[in-house]
């Protein structure tokens, strides 16, 4: 977020002002006081009648008592400004030492600034045959455990259009369909195979062409048309708003997309479950795509949906 540019900060407004003309209004009625005082002054009753002496100390002392008003007037107007201006300074001063230590928003230019990585989507990891031996042992050791008939599939990857290099796309499809919470939990196991002996094929295919495999598919969502398991790319890029809204992420929505197109390869169809009620897992085979019905995001095959045809 930019950093919004506002216009200069405004000097404070000059505190000197109030008091120079304070001062210099006092200064002006102390210098006509004492003019007038000097012109009272003793001395210049000399001439003067003894009624024109008594009125002149009259007025003298009335005088006098109006020039101390003023003196003590003027005291108060220059310590009020005296204590509006250390007042003013101190707001001042707190004011540029809060903003000099406020961080900047703005990362410093020697500084690389990383955000924070998001813990649900892993980066890929290339898997090595010894990796690849142990997720498919740990998938056969559960298939055998479940007591359902043992099915081991193969299936080949195939691109269609621009889509990339599909290496990664592989080892997440071999990842996902031999995951101990998947589908060996039905009995079935999966391995590539060769071209032309498959099992099935799985199609990352650009969603421009995902009407070319049947009137039925939809440029919008993934298909399966007979042992052709497609995924569109722009759903394997950028999910859905349903499940994204739901509080789903991709890298779980990649996984359902594989468990739930290759679900039909098995057997499986469209919404045969559906949402049993707000906040249950959503069942593997509703069409959680299109909508969750209340349901949270779910990727793997609920018990009631372990089997296999």
């Amino acid at each position: 977020m930019g950093t919004t540019q506002g216009s200069p900060q405004s000097s404070p407004p000059n505190q000197h002002s109030g008091k120079s003309k304070a001062s210099s209004k006092c200064g002006t009625a102390l210098r006509l006081g004492k003019a007038v005082l000097t012109a009272l002054a003793p001395g210049s009753t000399a001439q003067a009648s003894e009624t024109q002496v008594s009125a002149i100390y009259r007025i003298r002392r009335w005088f006098l008592a109006f020039l101390t008003v003023i003196i003590v007037v003027c005291l108060i107007v220059m310590g009020v400004s005296k204590a509006r201006k250390e007042a003013s300074s101190q707001a001042s001063e707190t004011a540029t030492t809060s903003a000099t230590a406020r961080p900047s928003p703005r990362p410093s230019a020697d500084r690389s600034v990383t955000a924070p990585p998001q813990a649900a989507q892993p980066q890929p990891v290339v898997l090595s045959a010894q990796d690849r031996d142990n997720i498919l042992t740990q998938a056969q050791s559960t298939a055998a455990a479940s007591g359902k008939e043992q099915h081991q599939f193969t299936y080949c990857i195939a691109g269609k259009g621009d889509v990339g290099d599909t290496t990664e796309f592989e080892q997440e499809v071999f990842r996902t369909l031999n995951d101990v919470h998947g589908w060996p939990r039905a009995g079935a196991t999966f391995t590539q195979g060769s071209e032309g002996t498959c099992d099935m094929t799985v199609v990352l295919s650009q969603s421009q062409y995902m009407t070319t495999f049947s009137g039925g598919c939809s440029n919008m969502y993934s298909c399966r048309v007979g042992n052709q398991v497609i995924i569109n790319k722009d759903r394997w890029d950028g999910g859905t708003e349903y499940w994204l809204g739901a509080g789903g992420n991709m890298a779980r929505y990649k996984v359902m997309v594989i468990n739930h197109e290759v679900g039909h390869r098995l057997g499986h169809l469209d919404n045969e479950q559906t949402c049993a009620g707000p906040g249950q897992p959503a069942p593997l085979m509703q069409e959680q795509s299109m909508g969750l019905l209340g349901c949270a995001p779910n990727e793997w095959p609920l018990d009631s949906e372990l089997w296999v045809r």
